[in-house]
């Protein structure tokens, strides 16, 4: 592998990272919503809590945490430091763009005037023509009745 001909300066830059990567599967579920890997300060390992309580918790899991780190990254560090602190949230990802049907106003007429034969309520005609309009522009014009 390319990382072990890098100084290690970089070796431990790219484990760090990988442990960031790999922090759901290190400290699990519930504490990698509340904790995040924040840095290293004489090779020990600052980890960001939300809260006390995930704080607690790291320092309770610190030696299971530490051999998971070195089990999944090789990353062999003396000790765990929890500190509380505001954690950034990860972005979500915007909302696909909508995906509104755009319908012709003279679709809306053509399909008035072919319901309005049957319907006499205006309001009900105007209403089954909308749909008939939209359901055209989504599924295209379908089998026509000769």
């Amino acid at each position: 592998m390319i990382v072990h001909n890098l100084p290690s300066a970089f070796q431990i830059a790219f484990k760090l990272a990988d442990m960031e990567r790999q922090w759901l599967t290190i400290v699990g579920p519930q504490l990698s919503a509340l904790t995040r890997p924040s840095r290293l300060e004489r090779g020990e390992l600052i980890v960001a809590c939300e809260s006390p309580a995930a704080a607690q918790m790291i320092k309770l899991s610190a030696g299971t945490l530490l051999r998971r780190v070195k089990k999944l990254t090789g990353l062999e560090l003396p000790g765990v430091r929890a500190v509380v602190s505001r954690l950034e949230r990860q972005r979500e990802a915007p909302p696909p763009p909508s995906r509104r049907l755009q319908v012709s106003p003279e679709m809306v007429d053509e399909a008035l005037n072919r319901v309005k034969a049957t319907v006499k309520d205006p309001d009900t005609a105007l209403s089954l023509a909308r749909l008939e309009a939209a359901a055209r522009t989504r599924w295209g014009e379908g089998r026509r009745e000769e």
